[in-house]
């Protein structure tokens, strides 16, 4: 599948908050207890401020499929060479090799921008992200245990850290 990147704009909140939206009402890899309004968008916008920030298009299609950047992991100089990365695909392009697609642009960027760690916080139920993340070099440094509640149950948090 052919996709191209979109600077991330308001154009792209209807898209990308349907899609955060999916994973929030379905499941812990999304952190938000309820979906968020299309206003929440702005929010997104500036916490990736000065990154790499990605609407992901179907480039035959036309249509938004995902959304990927870089946010800063700390908001203070001493963590300036460390990113924290987030993507979503939707669903129904899931496992199409879009995510690889996704983290390689992401990790030319940070490249360029002369970041040398990468991130990830993933949710400890996600199996398909801790695996994705690990093949793809990124090491396990460690889990929060049940401290997410959402769903009726208790979920953790595993960092993953990626040296570029």
């Amino acid at each position: 599948m052919q996709v191209r990147y979109e600077k991330l704009g308001r154009e792209n909140a209807r898209p990308v908050m349907e899609i955060f939206n999916d994973y929030i009402e379905h499941g812990t890899a999304a952190f938000a207890d309820a979906p968020l309004p299309e206003a929440s968008f702005s929010m997104l916008l500036e916490k990736t401020a000065g990154y790499p920030a990605y609407a992901v298009v179907d480039a035959s299609a036309g249509n938004v499929i995902g959304f990927c950047w870089l946010s800063a992991y700390a908001p203070v100089a001493s963590f300036r060479k460390t990113a924290k990365i987030t993507s979503f695909i939707a669903r129904d392009h899931v496992g199409k090799g879009i995510g690889k697609l996704c983290l390689d642009r992401l990790e030319a960027d940070a490249r360029q921008m002369g970041i040398e760690n990468i991130i990830a916080e993933i949710s400890s139920e996600n199996r398909g992200s801790l695996k994705f993340h690990a093949s793809n070099g990124f090491a396990f440094c460690g889990e929060l245990r049940n401290i997410g509640y959402k769903l009726n149950r208790s979920f953790g948090v595993v960092y993953m850290q990626k040296t570029l």
